[in-house]
């Protein structure tokens, strides 16, 4: 096999293929002889048909199915004798192709790019120092005690703030429902069974204020002034209408704090529920502090390497950096036009992620090579446990489905890239705030 290089770009590599005759006439009789297993032919009996008809019959099929067998294999025999770190699929053309003659093909690859290492131990980062608030931990009792609340219903009087009113509503601006005016708007035209607290910045301004002392089975106006920079701007600085049903009136019961209350999360005492609070937010705010000082030192060895990116690995990112950042906006509910609007500005963010990302994954992974970082097998499936736990999958079938999208060495990656941040921050120089 005769292989040469041109150098396309610093990440992109064309290599030209010549695969011997002798391979090739190989291959030949290797595919003719299946051929002839199976072919039928009129006048000859399965299997029993000479070898010439079967080639003039068969030529153009019989060789693409030799290039199908030898492009594959002679051009992973290629990268390796050339010892490249190939990081796409290959483009492949060119293909010059005849009975007993070399098999010639350009294939077209991106590879990893070469660059020296920055100074990577000993880089100045700083953490915060980890603490709690006096009143943190009440409030973070509150947000459960909330989420324990009861629901009463509450008859023989009207509206106050701090109820929560069960209403329908809908509304017209300049003379036609708000949904007319922009889609945007829809969520805020009309509702059969809402639940709105009582509040004076609930809602939409002056919204409540209208409904208070309003009694069950009342019919409401409520009188709306869009502010000047309301979000959806075609309602900015203008007046609106709501005709509003009361449906009932709900009062919220927030549970005490004491051992009954503790007994609900699984705690003993409020004691102990406390101090296993207490122990989960000073956790939550460690892990954070550490992701932080990740964050500085990728910054930090971005800032110092410069080098070209694989296009193909930077456009793969992009997209999934794109679908990301959509779907998000979509949870956030950001219209498809409003995204579209800002279609431009979303592009050049998930581009410029996109490299500063695989850029810092190509540092990392040359970081774990020099040092010698690996991935215990013990750690993968562990990670892939987690994984399939949360995807809600069987081990066994999520496994396997890893192993098919060639994805489980996508998970040990991330596992080797990880194990190496946490060696740049065991030798960083830390300084407590």
């Amino acid at each position: 096999m005769n292989v040469t290089v041109e150098n396309v770009t610093a990440c992109r590599k064309k290599l030209t293929i010549e695969v011997p005759v002798d391979e090739v006439a190989r291959e030949w009789k290797g595919v003719l002889t299946e051929f002839q297993k199976f072919a039928q032919i009129p006048g000859f009996r399965v299997g029993r048909a000479p070898i010439p008809i079967l080639e003039r019959k068969f030529q153009k099929e019989i060789g693409e199915e030799v290039q199908r067998k030898l492009i594959p294999q002679f051009f992973r025999e290629a990268v390796a004798k050339e010892k490249l770190k190939v990081v796409s699929l290959p483009s492949v053309e060119e293909i010059k192709f005849a009975r007993n003659e070399p098999l010639y093909f350009m294939a077209t690859v991106d590879v990893t790019p070469e660059f020296q290492l920055p100074t990577y131990k000993g880089l100045r980062v700083k953490k915060k120092k980890v603490e709690m608030k006096p009143d943190e931990l009440e409030n973070a009792l509150k947000l459960l005690a909330d989420q324990q609340a009861s629901f009463a219903d509450v008859t023989g009087r009207g509206l106050e703030l701090g109820d929560f009113a069960v209403i329908s509503y809908s509304g017209v601006c300049e003379g036609k429902p708000i949904a007319e005016i922009t889609p945007a708007a829809k969520p805020l035209s009309e509702n059969k069974q809402f639940w709105l607290l009582m509040a004076m910045d609930s809602f939409l301004p002056g919204f409540c204020d209208s409904l208070v002392g309003a009694k069950i089975g009342e019919k409401k106006q409520a009188l709306v002034d869009f502010p000047n920079d309301f979000q959806i701007k075609e309602l900015a600085g203008k007046k609106a209408t709501y005709f509003v049903d009361i449906l009932g009136i709900k009062e919220k019961n927030i549970p005490p704090f004491d051992d009954a209350f503790a007994t609900d999360f699984k705690a003993a005492n409020m004691a102990e529920l406390k101090m296993r609070i207490q122990e989960n937010m000073l956790k939550e705010r460690e892990q954070r502090n550490d992701g932080d000082v990740q964050n500085q030192i990728v910054e930090q060895l971005l800032k110092t390497t410069s080098f070209e990116l694989p296009e193909s690995v930077v456009n793969d990112e992009t997209r999934n950096t794109l679908v990301d950042i959509v779907r998000e906006n979509r949870m956030r509910g950001l219209e498809d036009d409003t995204i579209r609007e800002k279609s431009r500005e979303i592009l050049d963010f998930a581009q410029q992620n996109a490299k500063d990302k695989v850029r810092a994954s190509f540092i990392l992974l040359r970081i774990a090579e020099e040092e010698k970082v690996e991935v215990k097998e013990e750690d993968l499936q562990e990670r892939i446990q987690t994984a399939a736990q949360r995807a809600g999958k069987p081990l066994k079938e999520f496994t396997q489905q890893l192993r098919d999208s060639g994805n489980i060495e996508a998970l040990r990656e991330q596992l080797l890239i990880r194990h190496t941040l946490d060696l740049l921050v065991s030798h960083a120089m830390v300084e407590i705030e």
